[in-house]
């Protein structure tokens, strides 16, 4: 059986990276109350998995992960960008104790500036991708896993 992809700016996306695009399901989760924070024991989780915070904003449970590039995406323009992504991961208490976890990406493809005088190549004006590709889609179910084991182990 075969997908038809939806015509949007991420048919651009998916023709170069071979797939076809959705919209994103976050990865949700129920958490038991461990001995610490459960921001400090996802941020710990990230960066052993690879994600290192940029912020972590403990009033609002939300912790940003480092913009990465993943591949090439082409803007509206047809420039060719890089496919920045990053996750983010929220924290909300619940009525009983613990809490839930929700863990989303998201994208950008941002436009490519020339070398400068000192080399080096830079990102210039970014655009928002509303959809993903299946592959981040895995990407942030396997992280979303990842930190439910840890959450879990923690608890123990």
């Amino acid at each position: 059986m075969s997908r038809v992809c939806s015509v949007r700016f991420g048919v651009v996306l998916a023709l170069v990276l071979g797939g076809c695009t959705q919209p994103q399901r976050p990865y949700i989760f129920k958490a038991p109350q461990g001995p610490e924070s459960p921001l400090d024991t996802l941020v710990r989780a990230l960066v052993s998995a690879g994600h290192p915070p940029e912020s972590v904003e403990p009033g609002l449970g939300i912790i940003h992960t480092q913009w990465e590039p993943t591949s090439v995406c082409y803007l509206p323009n047809q420039k060719e960008g890089a496919l920045m992504r990053r996750f983010t991961t929220t924290v909300a208490p619940t009525a009983s104790s613990g809490s839930t976890i929700s863990v989303s990406m998201e994208a950008q493809c941002c436009e490519n500036q020339p070398e400068g005088r000192r080399g080096g190549s830079s990102l210039g004006p970014c655009t928002a991708v509303t959809e993903i590709l299946e592959t981040h889609q895995r990407e942030v179910n396997s992280l979303g896993a990842t930190l439910q084991r840890a959450m879990d182990d923690a608890a123990k």
